[in-house]
């Protein structure tokens, strides 16, 4: 804004070229913000702050040579880049060369923190958010190596490596002078704007993506659920009813209805047994105890068909506790009590649906291990 043509002609009339001077202090200010966030954020507090008071000094230090080097430079009111007014104006050349250095060197600190922390992430948007600021710095440093490459050869009277500079731009990428001195700084800009601003709104956009992969994943559980005990089915209502999110809600509901049902039907003995069938199928921490609660589901589902619990049955909890596997706890979904929210509860079911689409065969194995020669209501969904 400060640097459109309406503007510099405002600009000029308090001082001449007082818009680029104004542009270049606000972007330096706006280099120094975001690596301070993101050092604030990423190291610890003692660390962070002796850091931030370094660059802090060097902001200063950058801001008082810059405004004396232009200040000690007379120019005549300029609309646009000064051009080559770089070849008998070493003190202008300084200046530029300030600026260049120091907003290089806070890029190249940017993407070393951003590439980094972008692989530890835990949450995608996060991740996703620091590896695009990485872009916006690679993107931002190319600008400012071609920037520089230019001013020296102007300032030493050579032509210009890059074509295009001496003539205002039509477009972004064309010509390619304007592709370095426009396109490159404005999609560096707009990746880091995007990037540092992705954690606050991506996971509200990708949200309905997120809810209908959810509720598709849960499909098999509440399929095999809902057939069996069509009464914990709800009837839909409210302006929401058909979005995802109130899908994935009722879902959760209905499945943790059956589950309430079904939990006469569990059997600890055989529970132990297909605890020992999850481990032998070589699966992880997580997907062991999913696969553990869908064979106990599976079991104890068939047991309800057969309209009685197995013999010599000894009640057992359902497996429902995800907040031990995912870490966040919250508001039970279902019966409102501590537990955990309606993400964690959504995704540790869907890791259980997951598991009973393929728990068919270990249901036989635990069968067979329980006993080879009789026909128990247990036997198979």
């Amino acid at each position: 804004m400060l640097l459109s043509s309406g503007a510099q002609r405002v600009e000029n009339e308090v001082y001449p070229n007082l818009g680029r001077l104004l542009s270049n202090l606000c972007t330096t200010v706006a280099a120094f913000a975001i690596l301070a966030h993101l050092l604030s954020i990423t190291c610890p507090p003692e660390e962070a702050r002796a850091r931030i008071r370094r660059w802090f000094v060097a902001l200063l230090a950058v801001v008082s040579a810059m405004t004396s080097l232009f200040l000690a430079t007379p120019l005549p009111p300029v609309i646009g880049d000064f051009g080559p007014l770089y070849r008998d104006r070493p003190a202008l050349v300084g200046y530029m060369l300030v600026f260049d250095t120091f907003l290089g060197w806070a890029l190249t600190s940017l993407a070393v923190i951003t590439l980094r922390y972008a692989g530890p992430a835990a949450r995608p948007s996060l991740r996703g958010g620091l590896r695009i600021v990485t872009v916006g710095c690679v993107l931002g440093i190319v600008y400012l190596v071609e920037k520089t490459v230019m001013l020296v050869a102007q300032w030493w009277r050579l032509d210009p490596p890059v074509p295009g500079h001496d003539g205002p731009c039509p477009g972004l990428v064309h010509p390619p002078g304007c592709l370095f001195s426009v396109g490159l700084p404005v999609s560096a800009a707009l990746a880091i704007t995007i990037g540092m601003t992705l954690p606050a709104w991506g996971p509200a956009v990708a949200a309905p993506l997120r809810y209908r992969r959810t509720y598709q994943r849960l499909k098999p559980l509440w399929t095999a659920l809902a057939t069996a005990m069509p009464q914990i089915v709800l009837p839909r209502s409210g302006r929401d009813r058909f979005s995802y999110h109130y899908g994935v809600h009722r879902r959760v509901i209905e499945i943790r209805d059956a589950l309430l049902i079904l939990e006469l039907y569990r059997d600890a003995g055989a529970e132990r047994r297909a605890e020992t069938a999850a481990r032998g199928a070589g699966l992880d921490a997580l997907r062991s105890a999913a696969m553990r609660e869908a064979i106990s589901v599976r079991m104890a589902l068939t047991a309800y068909q057969c309209g009685r619990p197995p013999e010599g049955h000894t009640p057992s909890a359902p497996l429902t506790e995800p907040r031990l596997l995912t870490g966040q706890e919250g508001v039970d979904a279902v019966n409102g009590e501590p537990g955990v929210d309606l993400d964690s509860e959504a995704d540790w079911l869907m890791q259980v649906s997951s598991a009973f689409s393929a728990s068919a065969d270990l249901v036989d194995l635990v069968d067979w291990q329980d006993d080879p020669g009789e026909d128990t209501p247990g036997k198979r969904l």
